[in-house]
């Protein structure tokens, strides 16, 4: 063979160089260019996401919060439950403490319980009563008839309140209440 001459070789190189030039560009920089582009959109895409999850997260926190508080609450309506009580001993132990706290009663009168049914227990686990009682007394005296309810073993909830007075210029009282009491049967 012949050998090259300058020109052929100057020729011959700058072919070799355009050559391997467009092969890496063609097999390396192409795809490598196509890739830059695709991450470039998809972090674009996590950008949006990023931004929409932000609200959501901020009410996933205050949701996880109003859960934590309802489950505390319902640990201590259950504890409240923890003791069970028949209605005869329940409407003993609300006069006593109407008694107790100066009150007139006048009437006491209880009307058919409800059995409750709770997840993970059966029917009838827990009762659902409810009690009309209808009392006279001052509001100090009533007052502390509340307080002293709300200190009892069972969980107790004034549905309904109706008080009048007995005359106009006095104190005295005449109350309607219905007293909703849960407890475990």
């Amino acid at each position: 063979m012949r050998e090259l001459s300058k020109r052929e070789k100057i020729i011959a190189g700058i072919f070799a160089v355009v050559l391997v030039g467009f092969l890496v560009n063609h097999f390396v920089l192409e795809p490598q260019s196509k890739k830059l582009h695709q991450l470039r959109k998809e972090l674009a895409s996590l950008t949006e996401q990023t931004a929409s999850i932000g609200p959501k997260l901020v009410e996933f926190s205050r949701l996880k919060l109003d859960l934590i508080k309802k489950k505390k609450q319902l640990a201590s309506v259950e504890q409240a439950l923890s003791q069970t009580a028949e209605m005869a001993e329940i409407m003993h132990e609300v006069s006593k403490q109407a008694r107790a706290r100066g009150l007139q009663i006048q009437q006491v009168q209880s009307q058919q319980s409800v059995f409750l049914s709770t997840r993970g227990s059966k029917r009838g686990d827990i009762c659902q009563l409810f009690l009309n009682l209808e009392i006279r007394g001052w509001y100090e005296q009533f007052g502390d008839f509340l307080d002293d309810l709300e200190q009892q073993p069972f969980y107790i909830k004034v549905a309904e309140l109706h008080m009048d007075r007995r005359e106009k210029r006095s104190a005295l009282l005449d109350i309607r209440l219905k007293l909703e009491i849960v407890v475990r049967s």
